[in-house]
């Protein structure tokens, strides 16, 4: 795999080494969030699912139907905890997991992320940043819709 940059810094440097269209939104009409969602690939060799790239969550999260998937390659990093979200109070552990951020140009991301699990978790995926995005080095296109991604 090369790691051809997609996107330059000053001087020349590389900043990001793939990058990804995003969705706006997960449906349509006015009841429709406007979001940022990534595809992303919490394990080798199924389909990616599309998360929603959150500066403000902590961790990462993901619905039960994905997490129950990988949940035994999980390494935990922490006791039981409560994560207060605007959906609610939630119990569950931390758990440290290599998340695959897919490419459309250059090359996908292997990151190791924190991820927060609970089997009450009502809500979609989340990319957190605490948990994934102080990883990496990235940045938004809006006008083209475009995630950039690549190695700190």
């Amino acid at each position: 795999m090369s790691s051809d940059p997609v996107l330059f810094r000053q001087g020349g440097l590389s900043f990001a080494t793939g990058l990804s269209r995003y969705l706006d939104s997960e449906g349509e009409g006015p009841a429709s969030e406007s979001r940022i969602l990534v595809r992303v690939r919490p394990e080798p060799g199924v389909e990616p699912v599309l998360a929603i790239l959150d500066t403000g969550a902590p961790w990462c999260i993901f619905a039960p139907e994905v997490s129950s998937s990988f949940a035994r390659y999980l390494e935990p990093v922490s006791g039981p905890i409560l994560l207060s979200t605007r959906l609610g109070m939630f119990r569950g552990g931390l758990h440290r997991r290599v998340i695959t951020l897919t490419a459309e140009r250059g090359e996908p991301l292997n990151v190791e992320a924190t991820v927060f699990m609970s089997p009450d978790w009502p809500g979609p995926n989340f990319l957190g940043y605490q948990g994934l995005l102080q990883r990496i080095r990235f940045a938004i296109d809006p006008e083209n819709n475009l995630f950039y991604f690549g190695r700190i």
